[in-house]
């Protein structure tokens, strides 16, 4: 954010409370995400001898822009997703600042700490047989631990939803900065560190609705119009180049000098930029996709994983060429996005599926899938005779959930006399899900 003489004035607090109401003008209906929970209203302000008690309280001095934002514009309320929630100095609330005054981690050493809370995680949760009671509570303990740490130096300021959150890092270096966080402690979702101060995070996200811009998953891309980012592309490295063209996606149109930079095929994320063409113009995007599956397998490869961005009015005429994708010479994924655009066409039928799935030299994993697509099929009832022989036939335990799945809402005697016939059959494999899946449908059908 530029700090001019007005940065953190009167006069910014009253520039940023106008671009909240006229956000709120321009989104009378609540269409952004989050919008229906906090409906662009403010919270009453807090003094600076409120903000120093506080401060006091929790031996912390909260970073400038957030006392800024508190004291002039609103202790909570409208912002990104479901609104930032206010700073309270009630006793009941004491917890939630537990960890302020204490250094965070999220500094450049932050992935080592967070790789190892997650692998403590996913011990905790093998087999509970596996450990003995004190086993478990020393890996709770431990788990627990790296759970404060943390939380350690940052303010929980807002909810994104499910198990994410926004942070405020009031502590250490990045001190000031938004951060991202999954709860749920994945190895492939860890902190995201938007590189933005509050203000900047705050302030851009009414600016980008103003501007028109799809605002889902703000934060997570970089800022600015189309020029601005075309700008920073032609100097960037290959990495941010991917950020760049990422950061594509917010706009809903763009002017012919963009949608030229975007035809500009160059070997950076070459999917993206065709699904940023099929988003913004049809017609160009369906010819590059056309010339991209004649082109040789990499084209072909760049051709489906963009495949999912054509809008279904325009997918039937691929439906043949993507049957010829999963039944030829083609990687599983690519098999697996086929098969998912398939699914999505209204001709779709089940049957043009079975040969696929009972081929044994196809995988166990795309063999699943292609079971799973088959149960999004509307004339699955007429293939009752290939279900039964299928459930006679099965090799996998794993596909054979999956087919329970997809027969479930299949009403047939005969699914119910292969039930009846394969249950003792998996009640010695210990099968457990499997004979509880066949029980139930026993029991729908008496």
């Amino acid at each position: 954010m530029k700090k001019d003489d007005k940065y953190l004035s009167d006069e910014h607090a009253d520039y940023i409370k106008n671009l909240i109401k006229t956000a709120a003008e321009k989104d009378k209906t609540f269409k952004i995400f989050g919008a229906s929970s906090h409906k662009y209203r403010l919270n009453e302000t807090v003094s600076p001898a409120w903000v120093r008690k506080f401060e006091e309280q929790y031996q912390i001095k909260l970073p400038e822009e957030y006392v800024f934002f508190i004291t002039k514009i609103g202790n909570g309320g409208a912002s990104p997703y479901y609104g930032i929630a206010p700073l309270s100095l009630d006793k009941k609330d004491e917890k939630c600042y537990k960890n302020l005054s204490k250094p965070n981690i999220y500094d450049k050493d932050y992935p080592q700490f967070y790789k190892e809370c997650v692998a403590l995680r996913q011990n905790g949760e093998r087999d509970e047989q596996a450990f003995s009671h004190e086993k478990e509570d020393e890996l709770n303990e431990k788990f627990d631990a790296m759970c404060d740490r943390i939380k350690d130096g940052v303010l929980n300021i807002n909810t994104q939803g499910c198990t994410y959150d926004t942070l405020l890092v009031v502590n250490g270096s990045r001190k000031g900065e938004i951060v991202y966080m999954d709860w749920n402690l994945e190895i492939e979702y860890p902190p995201f560190l938007t590189h933005m101060t509050f203000l900047k995070w705050y302030q851009s996200f009414f600016e980008e609705i103003l501007a028109g811009y799809d605002v889902r998953g703000y934060g997570c891309h970089m800022l600015g119009d189309a020029y601005e980012l075309m700008e920073k592309y032609v100097s960037a490295d290959w990495n941010t180049k991917r950020e760049i063209l990422a950061a594509f996606f917010k706009f809903k149109t763009v002017d012919e000098k963009t949608l030229s930079f975007l035809c500009c095929f160059d070997g950076v994320d070459d999917v993206s930029r065709l699904q940023l063409i099929l988003n913004l113009d049809i017609r160009k995007g369906l010819t590059f996709f056309e010339r991209f599956f004649h082109e040789g397998s990499g084209r072909i490869e760049t051709a489906i994983s963009a495949c999912r961005s054509i809008p279904d009015e325009y997918r039937e005429p691929y439906y043949d060429r993507m049957l010829d994708i999963i039944y030829g010479d083609f990687n599983d994924e690519l098999k697996r996005k086929a098969l998912f655009f398939i699914e999505s066409i209204n001709k779709f039928s089940a049957g043009d599926l079975f040969a696929f799935f009972e081929n044994k030299k196809n995988s166990e994993e795309i063999r699943k899938t292609c079971m799973y697509v088959i149960g999004a099929a509307k004339d699955k009832k007429e293939f009752v005779e290939a279900f039964v022989s299928i459930l006679h036939t099965m090799d996998s335990e794993k596909i054979m959930l999956e087919t329970l799945v997809t027969l479930r809402n299949v009403k047939s005697e005969k699914i119910a006399q292969a039930y009846q016939a394969l249950i003792p059959k998996y009640q010695n494999s210990n099968s457990f899900m499997i004979v509880k899946n066949m029980k139930s449908y026993l029991k729908a059908m008496e």
